[in-house]
């Protein structure tokens, strides 16, 4: 199935705090593993949506160092996110979960070496995950017959290498479509698209290698775009 090509231009920049505080607890995995659990209090919160998989790229990550230039992208992300109450746009809650393993560059060999124990060890530390603490300011910017669209700040906290920071991203985007015969096309239930854009620095989260700085930049931008559903995995 076609989706929304993700958005080009610059990253944005993306506050990122020191380690005051201990990440939330993470969800777990459905018993097909599909998805994650959404937990009771969150989905008091709003509408639940859940990330549909396996489809067009929903990460896309760019390294951008003086002797490489390595360019990657996964479409294996997994979890949901709560579409808060009220209109405002806003996400309450959330958790996406990438398999380091699931990211791939182009190169077999370079791709291993990414999961492997010199860098992001994914047999101690297998996802990255994101959870979303607050939404902040977010807006209407358009309206159709279609869809709505807003736009604001997202609150979350990142954990890489089993290390978390709370990253605020400005600009970050949610767009709603009811379902319709359009969207079925895509998939069944109503819609949501989630778009930022950050970085991140390796270094920040414990990871180091001789090579960081000349053939792998330490800050690594980051481009997101999911597409959810109201309908679970197991239903689709």
């Amino acid at each position: 199935m076609n989706f929304v090509s993700l958005i080009g231009a610059a990253i944005v920049a993306a506050s990122v705090g020191s380690l005051a505080q201990p990440g939330m607890p993470v969800s777990e995995r459905t018993r097909d593993g599909k998805t994650l659990v959404v937990p009771d209090a969150h989905r008091s919160m709003g509408t639940v949506y859940f990330a549909l998989t396996d489809r067009d790229r929903q990460v896309y990550f760019e390294s951008d160092a003086p002797l490489e230039k390595i360019k990657g992208q996964s479409n294996q992300v997994i979890g949901y996110a709560v579409l808060a109450h009220g209109g405002s746009g806003g996400l309450s809650a959330g958790e996406w979960r990438m398999p380091v393993k699931s990211m791939r560059t182009g190169i077999k060999l370079r791709d291993k070496h990414l999961s492997g124990s010199d860098w992001l060890d994914s047999g101690s530390y297998p996802d990255i995950i994101v959870q979303v603490r607050e939404s902040k300011q977010f807006r209407e910017t358009r309206r159709s017959a279609a869809f709505t669209a807003y736009s604001g700040t997202l609150v979350v906290d990142v954990t890489l290498h089993g290390v978390t920071h709370t990253v605020s991203i400005p600009e970050s985007s949610v767009t709603v479509m009811n379902e319709s015969s359009a969207t079925q096309k895509v998939a069944k239930g109503d819609l949501m698209l989630v778009r930022t854009k950050f970085s991140v620095r390796l270094s920040d989260y414990g990871v180091s290698h001789p090579v960081i700085g000349d053939k792998v930049a330490n800050e690594v931008a980051l481009d997101v775009s999911l597409y959810l559903s109201t309908m679970a995995p197991d239903k689709q």
